[in-house]
């Protein structure tokens, strides 16, 4: 990564779909009490990585003690929550999981990383910043060509903090308080290159600034670009990455839906009211402090509850996707909207059994689904 490095260009864009939907659901492989495996789980992630069942595979991560499951193409929520279904159980035939954002106990610098020259370039770029195993929700919505793809980029844009604040479950880390709604969101901000979306309205303008941030970063291709949103060309889709990873699938195929939803409406009822980048980094920091409970700016640059704004955005994409009947999964996010916040109940269950009881919760809720 040094002086003369050979950088990437972004490839051209192929067409991905009409909205349809990929995930990837990242799961922490745990012992009898919930805690991470580390070194003890590359027997059994070398078992699991190549894996295939119907709808989707799973891969190895980063991490020595962590596994993706990887859907494949779904045209809508149900589908995602069939193949999520499927694919943990998969998992868990083998391997006890956790799905949380971050492992509330592990130990500062105990992240255990697998090798492989991706990971070894990663690890050698963020050295200490890879201090704590992270785990993510991510959301690929297919688009059909670039005009369509921007819109929905500045659709989802807008929308990305509250996609945060619905999905925030990682109030712990290093087995204390962090004071944070997600955790996770401030563990990975502090990385190189994760950040909020810039503003842009072309194809053009995407391809200009990616390829001006690889050659600054000497990074070798687009996949290195790790916006909080980022189209991937070589597939069709824009990948949503700002989710905590949740033990729920109902939520997860939840909030896939919701993804969906808004990238669609974004296409046929296109809207200029854009938040500059530092507002929408500011909107996106209340979230990670204070999730659901947060206020932000709104698309008329009124100062809102941000659950406010969350029932009007779900509406909007309840009305959308339900003209073909693909709306029934944001029941679960509506759950999620009534319920008190994720971060409160799993505070609360630590003030009155201990942490080891949320680590067996957060075990279960990932096994047995749940909304």
């Amino acid at each position: 990564m040094g002086d003369g490095a050979v950088t990437g260009t972004v490839p051209d864009f192929r067409p991905g779909g009409d909205f349809t939907l990929g995930v990837e659901d990242e799961l922490m492989l745990v012992d009898d009490a919930g805690e991470l495996l580390s070194e003890r789980a590359v027997p059994l992630v070398s078992a699991l990585v190549g894996s295939h069942v119907g709808p989707g595979h799973v891969v190895g991560e980063v991490y020595a003690d962590q596994v993706e499951v990887t859907t494949a193409v779904c045209r809508d929520g149900d589908e995602v929550l069939a193949a999520l279904t499927a694919l943990r159980s998969h998992v868990t035939a083998s391997a006890r999981v956790m799905s949380s954002g971050v492992h509330p106990t592990a130990a500062l610098g105990a992240a255990v990383t697998s090798p492989s020259s991706r990971y070894d370039r990663i690890v050698g770029e963020f050295a200490g910043l890879l201090r704590t195993p992270t785990a993510a929700f991510q959301v690929h919505v297919g688009l059909p060509d670039e005009q369509s793809l921007m819109l929905a980029y500045r659709g989802l844009r807008r929308r990305l903090p509250l996609l945060r604040a619905i999905a925030a479950a990682t109030p712990y880390w290093h087995g204390v308080d962090s004071g944070l709604a997600s955790a996770r969101s401030a563990v990975i901000r502090s990385y190189p290159r994760h950040s909020v979306p810039p503003l842009l309205h072309t194809w053009e303008e995407y391809v200009a600034r990616a390829e001006a941030l690889l050659v600054a970063a000497g990074a070798p291709d687009d996949t290195y670009v790790w916006w909080d949103l980022r189209p991937r060309p070589l597939i069709g889709t824009l990948e949503v990455r700002v989710m905590d990873a949740v033990p729920s699938v109902e939520l997860a195929a939840g909030l896939a839906s919701l993804v969906q939803g808004i990238a669609r409406r974004a296409v046929e009822r296109p809207d200029d009211r854009d938040p500059s980048d530092d507002v929408l980094g500011v909107n996106d920091d209340a979230a990670i402090r204070h999730g659901l409970d947060a206020r932000v700016v709104d698309d008329d640059q009124v100062r809102r509850p941000l659950r406010e704004v969350a029932v009007r955005v779900l509406a909007e994409a309840r009305e959308t996707l339900d003209a073909d009947g693909r709306a029934a999964p944001l029941h679960a996010v509506e759950r999620r909207l009534a319920a008190d916040p994720e971060p409160d109940r799993q505070r609360q269950l630590v003030a009155s059994e201990g942490m080891p009881a949320l680590l067996l919760d957060l075990v279960a809720r990932t096994t047995h689904p749940e909304a």
